[in-house]
Parts: C-alpha cells; sequence; structure tokens
C-alpha cells in the first residue's frame, strides 16, 4: 500500500543540526541506567525558580486562572513586560507591541512565518544557534552564512555582511550575548548594523535571552538606537534570567503591524499561553531586582573558575565568554573534531557537551561547554576533562 506523503516542511526541517542533542539524549539515558553522568550539554542550568514565582502559580491556578487567555497576552503581563523592557532599553515600549510566547523559541518561529517567505535570503552569523538554520529553512528562505572570525573575538564583520546582500536579503537574526560563542556586540557595532538594515530595507532580528547575563562591558541592543523600532524585532524569555526554562515563557518586542501578525498567527498556532503561567511571570518580572543579579553573579563565578580550569589544559583553547552560559572550546589541536571529541567524552569521561557542527561549519573543531552545573560538579568535570585530554595525548604518543 502506498502511503500518503509528508509535506517538503519535513525535509527542510530535517538539518544536521536537528542531531546537535543526539549526545545529549545519549547521555540521559546513560544516566538513566546508572552512569556518572555530569551534564553540560543543554542549557538548562540547574538553579531552582524563585519561591515568589512558585507561589504566585499555586495562587493563580487556585483562583482558578486555567482559562484560554487572550492569544497576545494576558493584559497584566503585556503591561509588565512593556514596562520593565521601557526601563531596561531606556525607549518606551507599549503593551500593544508585546506578543506572549511559550518560549522564544515559539516567537522566534513565529517572527520569521510572518517576515520571510519562499525566494528571500535571511542572513545568519556563525556560529549559530542550533535551532535558527531550521528556522529559517521552514519558511522556505535561504540562509545565508556570514562566519565572525573567532580570532577577532567573533566580532561582527559589518563588511563581510554588507557583501553578502542581495536584492532577495530579507532579514538578519543576531544573538548577543551569543550562544555559543558568548560575544557581545558593542553599540557602536549594532549601530553600523542598523544603519545597513535601514539602507537595505531589512528587518534586524534580535535574540536578546542572555541580555541580562553580560559578565565584561556592558549591554546594548539595538532597540536602543534611534529610530529602530520599524525594523527591529527584540526577541526576550525569562528562561536563563529568572531560571525559568521549563516554564516557557517568552515575548517578541516589534513594531505594531508585526505585532498584529503574530497575534494572528498564534490563533492559529498556540491559541495562546496558559493564565497561570503568565501570572507567575508577572511576579517574576517584578522581583527581576532580587532574582537576576544573583543569577548573573552565579554564572559570573562559573565562567571565571571553569574557563581558567580548561584554559590550563594543555591542547584546548578556550574562547571565554562575554555573556551568557557557555564555553567555546576549541580542541583541534588534539586530532578531533568537536563531534569525536564529545562522543569520546561521554564514552570514556562520563561528560556530555554539545558538538560544534551544531552551531555550523566554523566551529566543526568546537564542543559547547554549559556553565550549567555547581561549582563543585564544574570542578569535577575540569579534572576529568584533564585526564582525558591525557590520556588522549598518551594514546596519539603510543601510535
Amino acid at each position: 500500500m502506498k502511503l500518503p506523503a509528508l509535506s517538503s516542511l519535513t525535509q527542510r526541517i530535517a538539518l544536521p543540526q536537528a542531531k546537535a542533542w543526539e549526545i545529549t539524549n545519549r547521555a540521559i539515558a546513560m544516566d538513566a541506567s546508572g552512569a556518572d553522568i555530569i551534564h553540560l550539554g543543554i542549557g538548562d542550568p540547574d538553579m531552582d525558580t524563585h519561591p515568589s514565582v512558585v507561589n504566585a502559580l499555586h495562587d493563580s491556578i487556585k483562583q482558578g486562572r486555567t482559562h484560554y487567555p487572550p492569544l497576545a497576552g494576558e493584559a497584566g503581563l503585556r503591561t509588565e513586560i512593556a514596562r520593565h523592557c521601557s526601563n531596561f532599553y531606556a525607549r518606551d515600549v507599549t503593551p500593544d507591541q508585546v506578543t506572549v510566547f511559550p518560549g522564544v523559541q515559539s516567537a522566534l518561529y513565529a517572527s520569521f512565518q510572518c517576515l520571510v517567505e519562499a525566494g528571500d535570503e535571511v542572513i545568519l552569523l556563525q556560529p549559530t544557534y542550533a535551532t535558527y538554520p531550521a528556522v529559517i529553512e521552514s519558511c522556505g528562505a535561504t540562509i545565508v552564512y556570514a562566519p565572525l572570525n573567532p580570532a577577532d573575538d567573533f566580532r561582527l564583520d559589518i563588511a563581510l555582511i554588507e557583501s553578502l546582500i542581495s536584492p532577495r536579503t530579507k532579514a538578519i537574526l543576531i544573538n548577543s550575548p551569543s550562544n555559543p560563542s558568548g560575544m557581545v556586540f558593542s553599540k557602536n557595532e549594532l549601530q553600523s548594523l542598523l544603519k545597513v538594515c535601514q539602507y537595505n530595507n531589512m528587518w534586524l532580528v534580535a535574540d536578546e535571552v542572555y541580555a541580562d547575563l553580560v559578565f565584561d562591558g556592558e549591554f546594548a541592543s539595538p532597540y536602543n538606537l534611534t529610530e529602530a523600532h520599524n525594523c527591529v524585532v527584540v526577541l526576550r524569555s525569562l528562561s536563563k534570567s529568572h531560571a525559568m526554562t521549563g516554564w516557557r515563557i517568552g515575548w517578541t518586542i516589534s513594531p505594531l503591524r508585526l505585532a498584529e501578525s503574530l497575534e494572528n498567527l498564534s490563533q492559529a498556532m498556540l491559541f495562546g499561553v496558559s493564565q497561570f503561567i503568565q501570572d507567575a511571570a508577572v511576579v517574576a518580572l517584578q522581583n527581576s531586582h532580587l532574582i537576576v543579579p544573583q543569577i548573573r553573579q552565579t554564572f559570573l563565578e562559573r565562567r571565571d573558575r571553569f574557563c581558567a580550569q580548561l584554559k590550563n589544559i594543555p591542547g584546548l583553547k578556550v574562547y571565554r565568554p562575554k555573556g551568557g552560559m557557555f564555553a567555546l572550546v576549541d580542541v583541534s589541536a588534539l586530532g578531533h573534531n568537536g563531534e569525536s571529541f564529545a562522543n569520546l567524552l561521554l564514552n570514556e569521561a562520563g561528560i556530555s557537551v554539545v558538538p560544534g557542527f551544531a552551531f555550523g561549519d566554523s566551529v566543526l573543531n568546537c564542543v559547547r561547554i554549559g556553565l550549567s552545573q555547581d561549582i563543585q560538579t564544574l570542578d569535577k568535570a575540569a579534572a576529568r576533562i584533564e585526564q582525558f585530554v591525557q590520556n588522549l595525548q598518551l594514546k596519539q604518543k603510543a601510535s
């Protein structure tokens, strides 16, 4: 019997990056079987959500807040997001510019469905977050990669980006602080990029989920800049800044014409986000002054200690992140690419990391290591990695 066909979308989203989490999944299975595994792959920190947020969730459910929400988000949450982001960006954000989604991944997918289509081109910086290519490909658009130079700390290369623009270029997607490189783009870099986007009638989509986790220098956003609001889309969430990954709550800040379309798409795709989650998110934002500094300090201490330990291991080149919660490490001096190194590291040292192929060809020889466990666990991981590298080097000498 001939089976009915699947749509071409299934092929467009079956990209190599879809296999990015295979090592993580294998690590979870090994852990369940009793193996001593340290999970430094998927970006899910060990921190618990603040009690005030948990209590707000319980109260909301007890009050019967379990019904369909407004499609664009509850008025209370959109108002609180607008207030919070107006202060953060030092520019007015209105509630009707805000559209609430179950996490930034959903917000990103919806945004590009409304921004690009078949025949368009989207510029992606490389290294790029693992899910970005499938988001773009799902729209039928073509990806044009702009590889950033590791020797230049992955800084924005405006001249390269300009050279890649064609009449078909519709948007560029940036992520600062970057996942996986940890690079934080400067105000001057973003000013130049915004001018390029405005001159070429392009959208500038800024994934700023790590905006609260900057360690070196100051965070800058294109949304801070003059006349940015007609072509800039900002994506934010509470996942990392407020230890709420599993709550699935994020939002877009966009021009009104896009916000209206995002609301329509939410109706077709989601029909809103749970009321009780949104009520808890209001409390999380209101208590940001209690929550965010502590989380930032925790990641800063982990970054400083763990990266210093890795840097002292011969054969590893560590790109010390300026923000976010990941360290990118080049392992090519050990005779391995990121994938072979990551598989051996799990098999022989019980440590799960993400191989570089997930983030693009420019970092095939790297692995991404998360700062997602406490200091004691990271110390243990660093010791295991050092021993593992020494064993690799001994085997190479013996052969």
